[in-house]
């Protein structure tokens, strides 16, 4: 099988575009620590509809990890650069946590390839508030060597107890995404969440946007979603209940319908 890969700004990234030829396009833009897998819960539903792209952000799964830090600028120019070289036009972006930053300062730098916003799990300034706690997890990556210290939290915060005794096999796989995260990538994004600045930046964006956010969500909280949404005139925040942070795994049954409703209204 041949893998597809771009060189764009400075970067090889993987992606794969599939689902409905001449449909609208829907770009889907990954977390910290996982892979264009994420999505798995949704792609199939997806590309039953939509032209769907997915890739794997600098630095995690298939894509190039170039030397650390990154900033969010960055990734959103990886991600134009992206619909760019394949000429898709304006794309309906859907993007969780990490991936939710980056759509925002996409929509900032680069308003014309956003048709629409669907911002999931995440916030427009750093979570729990400092650049240099964000340093301090990328520092302590570097110093084991390993991500034993981040991923029994990581997957606390990820995913509700009821979900994980659920579903053993989604646990496994969330798993090896973050195990599969290289090093370099995984501290270069996390220098990014912490010079995130996005709030009110949107304010004159005047394409749709919907904002996602888990009802128990301990990372990107309710509030963080209520700041985004304040922030963008005409953004509407839909609270879903009893999830945490990926919760288009913890809430598929929820979520998935409820991004299809919003794609139907801005896409067609």
């Amino acid at each position: 099988m041949i893998v597809p890969y771009a060189e764009v700004n400075g970067t090889r990234l993987h992606y794969v575009l599939d689902g409905a030829e001449g449909a609208p396009v829907v770009a889907l833009s990954n977390s910290l620590s996982t892979d264009m897998r994420m999505w798995n819960p949704q792609h199939g539903v997806l590309a039953a509809k939509y032209r769907v792209l997915r890739y794997d952000v600098r630095g995690h799964g298939k894509s190039m990890a170039s030397p650390s830090p990154y900033s969010v600028e960055m990734l959103a120019d990886d991600l134009a650069g992206l619909v760019d070289v394949l000429g898709l036009g304006a794309v309906h972006v859907v993007g969780l946590s990490l991936g939710g930053m980056t759509a925002q300062v996409l929509a900032m730098r680069r308003p014309e390839l956003v048709a629409s916003l669907a911002l999931v799990a995440t916030t427009c300034q750093p979570p729990f508030g400092t650049r240099e706690a964000w340093g301090k997890r990328a520092d302590e990556v570097r110093q084991t060597g390993d991500f034993s210290l981040v991923e029994g939290p990581m997957l606390e915060r990820w995913l509700t107890r009821r979900f994980r005794r659920a579903r053993p096999d989604g646990v496994a796989l969330v798993r090896e995404m973050i195990q599969g995260t290289s090093l370099e990538g995984y501290m270069g994004a996390c220098h990014a969440i912490g010079g995130l600045d996005a709030c009110g930046g949107l304010r004159d964006f005047a394409r749709p946007v919907r904002i996602f956010a888990g009802e128990e969500d301990p990372g990107t909280t309710v509030e963080d979603a209520e700041m985004i949404a304040a922030g963008i005139p005409g953004a509407r925040l839909v609270v879903v209940e009893h999830a945490r942070h990926l919760l288009n795994w913890d809430a598929e049954a929820q979520f998935t319908p409820m991004l299809m409703g919003w794609l139907a209204e801005v896409a067609g």
